[in-house]
């Protein structure tokens, strides 16, 4: 969303370096807070990728969208509010910040979809997190034309509208169970899981579900844990792991997210 008022931001950050250092900032400096505002974005994003199993493990699924929905709310208002405050540093920090909440929502999503869906229905599903994402690429591309708010005035509201979804989110998301998962193999709550399972696939006969998750929480614990040298060390890792760095990169290579 950043890409579409360029100019305008450029322009935000000259004003606001020339008004601070009483003397137009150079041009290797306005180019360098702007890349740093952009590419800032995808450090907070890796940091909150690598950081999403202490979460989920800890919190749960629900709860841990709950939570960072807080870095969402936090990070909108820092970039709502650096124009008032003309402060590019804000819009730097807001931007570390809601890569770090969308980090770590792309992996709770995912995960949370596919532990309360059916087995029959599990990708199906599983393909409706993908498709909001580029759903909400493109509406965002859209509101950042000039026509609707890439404008000088309301682009800081541009940056600031996540507030919105993660309000709503945060409203709704109490609503939505725990998965029945995390609650049978983290929390050893069975009864718990057994009552989701029962409400989500509305059936009393959940006996085969509850099993499966028991035999995974064994051979999970007799399974030792890999550290990130032996995951790339271990050839029964590196195939897995390196098609995974693959297909990111080629997305990423591609341009999508220039």
């Amino acid at each position: 969303v950043i890409n579409a008022p360029e100019m305008i931001i450029k322009d935000f950050i000259n004003y606001t370096l020339e008004e601070r250092l009483k003397d137009p900032p150079n041009k290797v400096l306005l180019t360098s807070l702007w890349s740093l505002s952009v590419a800032i974005f995808s450090v907070g994003g890796m940091i909150g990728s690598f950081s999403v199993g202490l979460f989920v493990n800890r919190f749960g699924r629900r709860n841990s969208m709950l939570i960072v929905n807080l870095l969402a709310v936090a990070g909108g208002c820092l970039m709502g509010f650096c124009k008032i405050a003309e402060s590019v540093e804000m819009l730097i920090l807001g931007r570390l910040v809601i890569g770090l909440f969308c980090g770590l929502c792309t992996g709770f999503v995912p995960m949370y979809i596919g532990e309360v869906s059916p087995t029959a229905l599990r990708g199906a599903f599983g393909t409706l997190n993908q498709l909001g994402i580029v759903i909400g690429i493109l509406v965002a591309q859209i509101f950042g034309l000039k026509v609707i708010m890439g404008t000088e005035e309301l682009w800081p509201l541009l940056l600031g509208f996540t507030i919105i979804p993660a309000v709503l989110q945060s409203a709704a998301l109490p609503f939505c169970p725990e998965s029945p998962r995390f609650l049978l193999i983290n929390r050893r709550e069975e009864e718990s899981a057994k009552e989701i399972l029962q409400r989500l696939w509305g059936t009393q006969d959940v006996s085969q579900d509850i099993q499966e998750m028991k035999d995974e929480s064994a051979r999970m614990a007799q399974e030792k844990q890999p550290t990130v040298l032996e995951l790339f060390r271990s050839r029964s890792y590196q195939q897995p792991i390196m098609i995974s760095i693959m297909l990111q990169l080629s997305q990423q290579l591609s341009g999508i997210n220039a």
